[in-house]
């Protein structure tokens, strides 16, 4: 069975594991995600899907530059040492 891609219009082989399918499929030729729908060997549905990412609502408060050093110094800040 084949589809043909709506993305780049490519046609890819599905095999016999997708005679009864409903759901993601990843196009192995432009990476698209489409959405499939299949029965009986037969290809019922394709549809391309759009990937809508959201900007991150976390805020970084300081990048770790050298991890080790940072720990270092938080444990000498939060020690108090006496070198009198």
């Amino acid at each position: 069975m084949r589809i043909n891609c709506p993305s780049c219009g490519r046609n890819v082989d599905l095999d016999d594991a997708y005679d009864h399918y409903e759901g993601p499929f990843k196009c192995c030729v432009c990476k698209a995600m489409l959405e499939i729908h299949t029965e009986e060997g037969s290809i019922k549905a394709v549809e391309q899907v759009n990937i809508v990412r959201r900007a991150s609502t976390e805020q970084v408060s300081e990048p770790v530059l050298n991890p080790r050093k940072d720990a270092a110094q938080r444990a000498g800040a939060s020690g108090s040492r006496s070198t009198e």
